[in-house]
Order: C-alpha cells, then sequence, then structure tokens
C-alpha cells in the first residue's frame, strides 16, 4: 500500500543506506547524499512532490516519488527499498504499486524514471516490467520509459 511520507518517516528512511554507494543508487548523482536529513528532504522537494512509503505486512519497507515531470507524464524517483527486506520481490511490488498510482491519472501517456547503468538490479527489475532504454547524453543515468 503506497501512503505519503512524513519527514519523521524519512528520518527512518534516511538510515536505510549505510554506504555511500547505496545512497548514490538511491539518490542519485545530483543530490548530496552526506548533507543533513532536513536539507536532502527539502532538495527532493518532498513537500511539493508526491512522496511515497510503501507498506508491507504494516511495515514500511519502500519510498519513492511519482509525480508529473511534464504534461502526460510521470516520473518514478528516489526509489529505495529497505535492504533488510530486498530478495522478497517486494520492490516489483512497489513499482506495479507506483505505476497503478501513475495510470490513475487519465492524462498519463507514459512513465519516466532514471537509474545509474551500475546498478542492475534495477535496470533488470524495470526491463522486465516493460520499461525501455531512452537515448541520453548523460551518462551518468540510463534513461527509461514505460508507454501506456
Amino acid at each position: 500500500m503506497l501512503q505519503p511520507v512524513t519527514l519523521t518517516q524519512f528520518h527512518d528512511i534516511f538510515s536505510w543506506p549505510t554506504t555511500s554507494n547505496d545512497r548514490l543508487f538511491w539518490l542519485g548523482p545530483n543530490v548530496d547524499a552526506n548533507s543533513p536529513i532536513d536539507d536532502v528532504w527539502a532538495r527532493l522537494k518532498c513537500d511539493e512532490r508526491p512522496s511515497l512509503g510503501f507498506w508491507y505486512d504494516n511495515k514500511l519497507v519502500g519510498f519513492a516519488q511519482c509525480y508529473e515531470k511534464h504534461e502526460g507524464a510521470r516520473h518514478i524517483a528516489c526509489l529505495i527499498v529497505n535492504p533488510q527486506e530486498r530478495g522478497k520481490g517486494l520492490g516489483r511490488l512497489f513499482v506495479q504499486e507506483l505505476l497503478d498510482y501513475a495510470w490513475q491519472h487519465p492524462d498519463v501517456e507514459h512513465v519516466t524514471l532514471n537509474v545509474l547503468p551500475e546498478n542492475h538490479r534495477a535496470l533488470n527489475l524495470y526491463r522486465s516490467l516493460g520499461f525501455v532504454e531512452q537515448t541520453n547524453s548523460d551518462p551518468q543515468m540510463v534513461p527509461m520509459r514505460l508507454m501506456r
């Protein structure tokens, strides 16, 4: 189940990635993962963009944003599953719920996301769900899109 995340819950989520590489995979190269939590919250515009927690068995196990990037599209960003809960298929369930959330808007024609090229688990998951890689001039990210 998806529910909006509070700043207090975000403090818990912020503790999930324990290495700089984990934080890079979560936040991407444009957010300083060593910034204070409140600064990351502000940088991600969590008060403006739908910032959603994924709840499974009454436990918060994931976080992502799913917002209107431009007309006709929703963008999934900053997706993370609690490392202690990985390997259970929850990432797939989470992305499927985010897609359901995006498709609720009748004007949405496609959903986009970006992935670091070295994040092979995420790339494989998104490909298996039908996302297709797009051309890109930024070698730091792999943009992907799923058409309705």
